[in-house]
C-alpha cells in the first residue's frame, strides 16, 4: 500500500490542539477575585438538610473550606473550618446545643462565630470580646440550606421565588455533582 503524504495535509489536529486559556476574571471565585466577589452577594444553595445530621459537615464552596453544622437548638451554622485558636479542623468538632465545640481544646463557638466557652478562662476574660471564628449567614428552606458569603452589612434578603410556593407542587431538593468550573454547568 502506498501512502500520499498529501493527502493529509487538511488534517489540522496537530496545529489546533491548543485552546484558549480560560479567562480568571470570570472562573476563578476565590476571595477577592472579581467573580467571586460577585458572586457573594448572593443566596447560595450549599447542602440538603437531610445531609447535615448529628456531625459537621465539612464543605468547599467559592475556594473557602468550610464547616456546617447544626446546633441542639436546630439553628444552623456555617464556619470557617480551623479553629480560631489553635487551627484544628473544626469537621472533627461536637455538635452542642448552642453551637460548635473544637475536639482540640474545646472552645465552642455559636452559629454566628461567637466564642461561647474557652476551657480554663474566665467569664471576663478578653478573649470572648477578642475573639470570634470566620462564620457565614446560613437558612433552611423547603429541605435546602442556603448561604451567604459576602459581606455582613450587605446580606440581601432570602428571596421566595413564585416557582417555590405553586399550591399543589412538592419540591423534592436534590444535589448534582459537576466536575467542571461554574461557569461551565450555567452555560449550558
Amino acid at each position: 500500500m502506498t501512502i500520499d503524504a498529501h493527502h493529509y495535509r487538511s488534517y489540522t489536529g496537530y496545529a489546533e490542539r491548543e485552546r484558549g486559556s480560560e479567562d480568571p476574571e470570570l472562573t476563578h471565585v476565590g476571595a477577592g477575585t472579581p467573580c467571586g466577589e460577585y458572586l457573594r452577594r448572593y443566596w447560595h444553595g450549599i447542602a440538603l438538610s437531610s445531609e447535615l445530621g448529628e456531625l459537621p459537615l465539612k464543605i468547599r464552596i467559592m475556594g473557602e473550606d468550610l464547616v456546617l453544622f447544626r446546633n441542639g437548638r436546630g439553628e444552623v451554622g456555617l464556619i470557617q473550618r480551623r479553629c480560631s485558636h489553635r487551627g484544628a479542623s473544626l469537621e472533627y468538632g461536637r455538635c452542642e446545643e448552642a453551637g460548635i465545640r473544637c475536639c482540640y481544646h474545646g472552645w465552642l463557638y455559636a452559629v454566628d462565630g461567637t466564642l461561647l466557652e474557652a476551657p480554663a478562662e474566665p467569664s471576663d476574660s478578653p478573649l470572648f470580646k477578642n475573639v470570634r471564628q470566620g462564620a457565614y449567614p446560613a437558612l433552611e428552606y423547603k429541605g435546602l440550606i442556603f448561604a451567604y458569603l459576602g459581606p455582613a452589612d450587605t446580606v440581601p434578603e432570602f428571596p421566595i421565588y413564585d416557582t417555590f410556593e405553586i399550591p399543589g407542587v412538592e419540591m423534592v431538593p436534590y444535589t448534582c455533582s459537576f466536575p467542571c468550573n461554574w461557569l461551565q454547568a450555567q452555560e449550558n
